[in-house]
């Protein structure tokens, strides 16, 4: 069985966010301190009212040097931002929480984006994707993966099942009933950078009979 990766499965929730009245300084500042390239910004209930980019806050706020080329610096028209509303694109692209990873990369990569905001099914703002989200579930090492999945199917009463990953691909062996099987492969499903989970039944015991001469 092949997983699909799903954008909520590797979304950074509770995101950092700003509003429309909030300072253009502050924004930066907001930026800067958590190491992230733009903002969503949200209504007071929750919705996603646009993005503000690191560079449309930085624009028209560094001057040229007017000793440039022994002449004076051209004239500023554009006063900096004092706002995010003035300088945030009101529509922003986004993405559903239940849409597959590849839907966020390919937008990400047909609109030069490095993330795109998380809407669930009321349009409310869950979350946001990032290329170093995308980036990270897919390097997972086989043995965190193996931890993970084998911690949660013994926290479900499963500790017998022999999980082995390779490359991502998980094999889980033990489940005999088509309720374990799909209980394996449910359990498979949640855990970031699975991307294929094969389900095998135990090999039956073999018992030679005992002869009595």
């Amino acid at each position: 069985m092949v997983m699909v990766m799903l954008v909520r499965e590797i979304m950074t929730t509770s995101p950092v966010t700003a509003r429309r009245r909030t300072r253009a300084r502050d924004a930066l500042a907001m930026l800067h301190d958590h190491h992230i390239t733009a903002l969503p910004v949200v209504s007071s209930a929750g919705r996603l009212c646009g993005v503000v980019a690191e560079i449309d806050l930085i624009r028209n706020r560094v001057l040229p040097d007017p000793r440039a080329h022994l002449r004076p610096a051209p004239p500023v028209t554009d006063q900096p931002p004092a706002y995010v509303e003035d300088v945030m694109s009101p529509v922003a692209v986004a993405v559903r929480d239940s849409a597959e990873v590849s839907v966020a990369v390919d937008i990400m990569a047909e609109r030069g984006l490095k993330s795109l905001p998380v809407l669930d099914a009321d349009d409310l703002l869950v979350g946001v994707i990032s290329r170093s989200d995308v980036a990270g579930a897919l390097a997972r090492d086989d043995d965190i993966l193996d931890k993970e999945l084998s911690t949660l199917l013994a926290n479900l009463g499963h500790r017998d099942w022999r999980v082995v990953v390779a490359d991502g691909s998980v094999t889980i062996t033990g489940p005999a009933t088509p309720k374990d099987r799909a209980l394996a492969e449910s359990a498979a499903a949640t855990v970031a950078g699975v991307n294929r989970v094969r389900v095998a039944q135990p090999e039956p015991s073999t018992h030679r009979g005992v002869t009595s001469s």
